[in-house]
């Protein structure tokens, strides 16, 4: 059986994978789902500095400490940032990746710099702290009423660091390794080029069509079938 590291996006927190979980589980697979610092119930570790080096650290870090070997590294919108990072931390305990409509980027990229239009959005979405995010709009981001009642109401603000930092160097030579896949939401355009770069990267490049990008996480039974083909 498999072991899934499912690693959350902006504002989120473990607890986006609680409707995906049971769906991976159910076929016997071991399922992690970490919170990242400074986010959800971690919110109290939020300040300037943290940003897309410590969350790949501390994904590399879980790694670790479980003791997971071949792992299904699964990032899901901003965590394809840390997943990137982290894959390049641990590359020995990584068995594949999965890039669910997310950031899929190279030595020296940016959230920001990858979607442009982020950075403007963010500067009107100040956060509680003057380093901080608050959440945009569930609704813009795809999500019915039912789901965006969800997400909303357990959503964080979050390091505005996290999207300004640039991935560090190492994680093109393992991603060249290792199985990789990137999922994208065939009818929402947040990382349609990004899925067009993935492709062009030698990565197997899966379009879910129905679905939007945060989507995969109200509505996932599409997206657990894409993952379970893998295991």
């Amino acid at each position: 059986m498999a072991t899934f590291v499912l690693v959350h996006g902006s504002w989120g927190g473990g607890w986006v994978w609680d409707r995906l979980r049971p769906l991976l589980e159910s076929a016997g697979h071991t399922v992690l789902t970490p919170t990242l610092a400074g986010l959800a119930e971690r919110h109290e570790l939020s300040a300037p500095d943290v940003g897309l080096g410590v969350h790949a650290r501390e994904i590399a870090q879980l790694l670790e400490s479980e003791g997971v070997q071949d792992a299904i590294l699964v990032g899901h919108s901003y965590g394809g940032m840390v997943i990137t990072g982290a894959a390049a931390l641990a590359a020995d305990r990584v068995g594949q990746v999965v890039y669910a409509d997310a950031f899929a980027p190279v030595a020296g990229e940016s959230a920001f710099g990858m979607l442009p239009w982020l950075e403007p959005a963010f500067a009107e979405a100040r956060g509680p702290a003057e380093w901080e995010v608050a959440p945009l709009d569930t609704g813009a981001l795809g999500a019915d009423e039912e789901g965006a009642a969800w997400l909303s109401s357990r959503m964080t603000p979050m390091p505005r660091f996290t999207h300004e930092e640039p991935l560090g160097p190492g994680s093109e030579e393992v991603l060249a390794a290792k199985p990789v896949t990137y999922i994208y939401c065939a009818d929402q355009d947040f990382f349609t080029e990004v899925a067009a770069a993935a492709e062009k990267r030698g990565f197997r490049v899966v379009a879910l069509s129905g679905v939007t990008h945060v989507g995969l996480l109200t509505h996932p039974d599409g997206f657990a079938q894409e993952l379970l083909k893998l295991t």
